[in-house]
């Protein structure tokens, strides 16, 4: 299992899935549960026709009678089982499709998840998601931009359309803002958007969208052009950004660009900077300036600025020899917001980074974002190991001890100083502290085996992730232990079939850790290798490959 993901997916398969499977035999004892005038009932036969899947699909006309119930707890519940049945369920999406338009916001969102997991087809889909995108509670709205984003170049023709309704206009742009690339097709339709005189906040989000789409838009320079006088700041904002992310084809606006940096506006500074460096990228001298220009922003006294800056820096990814000097210096400034957003642009260095992190980590305020850093750098940050285990060691804040032990899980085997300190963290009060130490355990692999014993102890513990990281953190420590077979195969089954893609995937990479000895998992990883995500269905043939040994 990949140390970065773990904690979240076993937090997310284990706290949310009860262990006890539900036997089909019982199914027929479930769907006249369903029918119950008791409430506490019925939601107990939803939840074991959940743990049914696919296979609970005998349920279904009776599930979908849930979907009118009064209850709107019910209705909600009822549409998230029948989601995670799958296509099984298809049965049921015209029922779904009415809750679209529920008047309970949990209920909407549920039936949005589960007709996205169902796939009824497009042609029942994608005009009730059009639908959604006027609807008034931003969650939905949101839901429904995502899943017509998903369909790619395919929704594209549909949202020009849709973009000449006054009333779905801007929610078209965010689908498409969303799609990018791919939606290069509506290029000259956004920009009839543009010019749109009484609507700042559509100019701003369809240069946005332009940006977006990237080297496609090219056609849209001379119309962002004229966005660079907008009355509007945040449109001219928008227009350089969109400029930049255009790159080079936006060649004909640089001289409009480095006119409007004369003025007094900051942030206009940093991104008209960044625009030209992106416009000219072979052009090593206009690099190297914006570099150290944006490294001296950092201490800007604007967060938006500032923020913009590091971002800059991010993405221009100058090298360490142009920007250390400043970023250093920034990194010693008195205030904390500073030092945050400098921390941002030194997470572009890679491992060039590392010696300042190590000096973050000395700054009590700048330890958590030190960490967070430390942590996505990976093996690369072992030079920070001693540092990570002083700042644990000398910080009294739970969080920022939890943030500092995640950043040395994901170090992986060379933290192995941090073994005595993570098996004492195993009996911690506190929750985050215990469950981030049994990730440290286990991401240091057979070397923590003095902690064997501290993660045995929670195995039988009444906290389902309790059990279950323990059980992870025993299987990378020592797969030939009993205990592994016994307590921790049926939890990753169980994963299997967790709803989430990414939860899947971590369980099924887990199972393929344990090769031969977890055969007892194959039916279930079997029929994860039919799985919808490729990316799940790819790891569960790998897994059964590896346990199968062919």
């Amino acid at each position: 299992m990949k140390p970065k993901h773990v904690y979240t997916a076993l937090f997310l398969s284990f706290f949310c899935l009860p262990i006890s499977p539900t036997r089909a035999a019982d199914l027929n004892a479930l769907i006249t549960s369903l029918g119950s005038q008791d409430n506490q009932e019925v939601e107990k036969a939803i939840e074991g026709i959940s743990d049914l899947g696919a296979k609970g699909a005998p349920a279904v006309p009776a599930m979908g009678k849930l979907l009118t119930s009064s209850d709107a707890h019910l209705r909600a519940h009822a549409a998230i089982a029948l989601g995670g049945m799958g296509k099984a369920a298809l049965p049921a999406a015209a029922p779904l499709a009415k809750l679209v338009s529920d008047e309970d916001p949990d209920v909407r969102h549920a039936a949005l998840d589960a007709l996205a997991e169902i796939q009824p087809g497009p042609e029942m889909v994608v005009p009730l998601l059009l639908e959604a995108l006027a609807d008034k509670d931003n969650a939905v709205v949101k839901r429904a931009t995502h899943a017509l984003a998903q369909r790619g170049a395919a929704i594209v023709p549909a949202m020009i359309e849709v973009m000449k309704d006054d009333r779905t206009e801007f929610y078209a742009l965010l689908v498409l803002h969303e799609i990018g690339p791919e939606a290069k097709a509506a290029v000259p339709s956004i920009c009839n958007l543009i010019h749109e005189k009484h609507e700042p906040y559509q100019r701003q989000e369809a240069a946005m969208t332009l940006g977006m789409i990237g080297p496609a838009a090219a056609s849209a320079v001379p119309d962002l052009i004229t966005l660079l006088d907008d009355p509007e700041v945040g449109v001219q904002h928008a227009a350089v950004f969109a400029l930049g992310m255009i790159g080079p084809p936006a060649a004909p606006a640089a001289a409009a660009i480095r006119e409007h940096l004369d003025r007094e506006d900051p942030f206009f500074w940093v991104a008209g900077a960044w625009a030209l460096a992106k416009i000219f990228p072979e052009n090593e001298n206009i690099k190297k300036t914006t570099a150290r220009f944006l490294a001296q922003m950092l201490t800007d006294p604007d967060e938006s600025v500032r923020r913009m800056a590091a971002q800059a820096l991010l993405d221009l990814k100058p090298g360490p020899q142009i920007t250390l000097p400043a970023l250093e210096a920034a990194l010693a400034d008195a205030d904390p917001q500073v030092v945050e957003d400098t921390l941002i642009a030194i997470a572009g260095l890679g491992k060039a980074a590392v010696p300042l992190l190590i000096k973050a980590l000395e700054q009590p305020e700048a330890r958590s974002n030190a960490a967070h850093l430390t942590r996505h750098l990976g093996a690369v940050a072992s030079p920070a190991v001693p540092a990570l285990v002083a700042a644990y060691k000398d910080d009294t804040d739970p969080q920022v001890r939890t943030d500092i032990l995640f950043a040395l899980g994901s170090i992986g085997p060379q933290a192995k100083e941090a073994i005595d300190l993570a098996i004492e963290g195993c009996s911690n009060e506190n929750q985050g502290i215990r469950y981030a130490s049994f990730y440290v355990l286990g991401s240091i692999g057979p070397e923590a085996m003095p902690g064997k014993d501290a993660l045995k102890f929670h195995l039988n513990d009444e906290d389902n992730y309790y059990a279950a990281t323990a059980a992870w953190a025993l299987a990378r420590i020592d797969e030939d232990d009993p205990v592994v077979i016994e307590k921790g195969i049926p939890l990753f089954i169980k994963a299997l079939k967790h709803p989430e893609p990414f939860v899947r995937y971590e369980a099924a990479d887990s199972l393929a850790e344990l090769g031969p000895l977890a055969k007892s998992a194959l039916p279930a990883l079997k029929q994860a290798a039919k799985d919808h995500d490729p990316s799940v269905a790819e790891a569960a043939k790998a897994a059964i490959k590896k346990i199968s040994g062919n």
